[in-house]
């Protein structure tokens, strides 16, 4: 569960390739992409017959292509009721039936399911199955979003831009110092997707070796914002220090280890968490 754009396929082929499963497919299904009737021929298959185009012996579907590995089903949260009636079904028995079939088939799969939305409260509003979601929610993995992970998005940013110069087949170059606050302060509405169309975009557009605060899409109209919002220095260098604190607080949710982390003395990261309203702080 997280965000659009945190990586949430990401953390689930992590899983499968963790998993005695590994050398099975990893298959995906995203159930908003597609309509009832085409996501229902996709999961479960067609039998002979049924549908035009498919082979003699009908089209099997993602749970008999990934026999022995895992279906990864995207934003779950907008199936139709039909196809949750009849994934629960499979869930439950572990066997299912193409379209048009009336034989039972067996497999050996994994459901690894994903979703922006609260499930709970769609459970609650009676759009979603609650014996689906207490069916799927055996282990709830929350993937956070980049705001949050402040620690990350520096490493990211440079796992990008490595991943963006031998994709384009440039020479490697790497982020100016100029570029981390600008990176660190951003919001992200877009998280990690947002993170990685932006250095790609700036790897692909500069020729220097060097990536600068001008070759940064963020960088522009964060400033621009800012000017418009900050009318002088100290207000500028409050702001800055601010967000680094709020971001960092919630790994180091202590003076002590925040002082630690920071390299300062505990009384002067105290005074600014006091000065800022951090932590309960103030």
């Amino acid at each position: 569960q997280g965000e659009t754009g945190t990586g949430k396929e990401l953390v689930a082929r992590a899983c499968h390739a963790a998993s005695p499963r590994s050398n099975a497919p990893f298959l995906t299904l995203s159930c908003a992409a597609v309509a009832e009737n085409q996501a229902d021929g996709e999961l479960f298959g067609y039998a002979p017959g049924v549908a035009s185009g498919t082979q003699r012996g009908g089209k099997p579907g993602l749970l008999e292509l990934a026999n022995g590995g895992t279906v990864f089903l995207d934003e779950i949260a907008e199936m139709s009721p039909y196809l949750q009636a009849k994934l629960m079904h499979f869930l439950s028995e572990g066997s299912f039936r193409r379209i048009g079939g009336e034989r039972e088939i067996r497999v050996d799969v994994r459901i690894l399911s994903a979703t922006h939305r609260e499930l709970e409260q769609l459970v609650g509003e009676g759009s979603f199955r609650e014996d689906l979601f207490y069916r799927l929610n055996v282990l709830n993995l929350s993937v956070p979003p980049l705001r949050e992970r402040g620690e990350d998005i520096l490493l990211l940013a440079r796992h990008f831009l490595l991943q963006a110069c031998t994709q384009i087949q440039r020479p490697p170059c790497r982020l100016a110092p100029s570029t981390y606050p600008v990176l660190l302060g951003n919001p992200w509405p877009g998280n990690v997707r947002q993170l990685q169309n932006i250095i790609f975009r700036a790897a692909a557009m500069s020729d220097s070796s060097m990536i600068g605060l001008d070759d940064l899409d963020i960088a522009r109209t964060r400033l621009a914002r800012e000017e418009d919002e900050i009318s002088s220095l100290s207000e500028a260098m409050d702001a800055f220090e601010r967000s680094i604190l709020e971001k960092l607080y919630a790994s180091y949710p202590s003076t002590r280890l925040l002082a630690a982390r920071l390299k300062s003395s505990h009384s002067a990261i105290a005074v600014r968490l006091r000065k800022y309203g951090i932590g309960g702080h103030g």
